[in-house]
């Protein structure tokens, strides 16, 4: 942790979630039709590092055996571009004994398994963390990534992803990223 000046303020950067933290989350959401789409849409984010407004683009190809995020056009001012379908792989999330979780995240996208209101692509990520910040657990991890001079939000299940593959490749040996 770098040290700060006290009239400063530093851009914070995004807290990586703890797959136990992710695990403790999930369990503290309540057993109800939309405690159980907020749950699917975080294990979403964790396994595969979705943002929040990818989470609309999802498909499923070869056979339901792969989760793919589809192409889509981005307008902005000034411009117009599309992006192009890429496969996603997932990552994981393990409980404390190191076995990976078996949420069936493909096959439940293929039969159509509804996530929550999202809004528009622009809004996602505020509906999903407007719902977190209602819960309990989710200010814990917030104060712990305070406490690193980090910030929990929505996006810290993307950066739980990208960690915990960067870590994959230090322990396979890997020197590509």
């Amino acid at each position: 942790m770098s040290k700060q000046h006290k009239n400063s303020q530093p851009k914070s950067s995004i807290y990586a979630l703890q797959d136990s933290e992710i695990l403790e989350l999930l369990a503290a959401l309540p057993q109800s039709t939309m405690g159980r789409r907020y749950g699917f849409a975080f294990q979403l984010m964790a396994t595969y590092g979705l943002r929040a407004a990818e989470l609309r683009y999802l498909q499923v190809r070869n056979q339901e055996s792969e989760l793919w995020l589809r192409a889509r056009r981005h307008c902005t001012k000034n411009s117009f571009r599309s992006s192009e379908s890429c496969k996603l792989e997932a990552v994981p999330v393990v409980n404390i004994d190191g076995i990976p979780q078996e949420w069936n995240l493909v096959a439940r996208v293929a039969m159509g398994e509804r996530l929550p209101p999202l809004g528009s692509d622009s809004e996602a990520s505020q509906h999903l963390e407007s719902y977190l910040n209602d819960r309990p657990i989710w200010r814990e991890v917030q104060n712990k990534a305070l406490q690193f001079g980090e910030q929990a939000m929505v996006n810290s299940f993307r950066q739980r992803y990208a960690c915990a593959a960067h870590n994959l490749c230090d322990t396979d040996g890997s020197t590509d990223t």
